[in-house]
């Protein structure tokens, strides 16, 4: 008789319950900030810019780390998706978390937002903030990514960042 042993099954028991379970998730379901939104490729090539870098991005308060390096990645992969971001460029964007707040029926959002030019010329510098409401059963991470990209979205269509690195 055949004995299979533990050791031998357990690559496969592993597979299997990962493809299940890949399987089973929603496949339009955001958990991070790595895929741009389609209203942010819109709105960025509609603003007529040229591709910009990002650079660092920390909190004005204590507890707010996590937050302004989400929005950072939020801003990269909304800015990689439209072709618009270039490490390289002498228009860097930086930033501040300013306030967070996010709760089981919605959440606000605020940062303030600097372009500066390779000669160090800060050429645009504004707080912009949103906030949102959801349902008492939505999913709070999902809405997180929505409320972080509609932050971004608003940098994209102001006039003064346009202004600041046009094409």
């Amino acid at each position: 008789m055949n004995a299979i042993s533990l050791p031998r099954l357990m690559p496969a028991l592993v597979l299997a319950v990962a493809t299940l379970v890949a399987g089973c998730s929603h496949p339009t379901r955001r958990l991070d900030s790595s895929e741009n939104t389609t209203d942010n490729f819109s709105k960025l090539k509609a603003a007529g810019i040229r591709p910009v870098a990002v650079g660092t991005f920390g909190p004005e308060r204590h507890g707010l780390s996590v937050e302004a390096r989400f929005l950072r990645d939020t801003l990269i992969t909304e800015l990689q998706g439209a072709g618009m971001f270039d490490a390289g460029s002498g228009a860097s964007i930086t930033g501040r978390m300013i306030w967070a707040e996010l709760g089981g029926s919605g959440g606000s959002v605020a940062a303030r937002f600097t372009v500066t030019l390779a000669d160090g010329r800060v050429v645009y510098d504004r707080e912009l903030r949103t906030s949102n409401t959801w349902g008492r059963n939505a999913d709070v991470t999902n809405e997180r990514v929505n409320l972080y990209s509609k932050l971004v979205g608003l940098l994209f269509t102001d006039p003064g960042f346009r202004n600041a690195v046009p094409r």
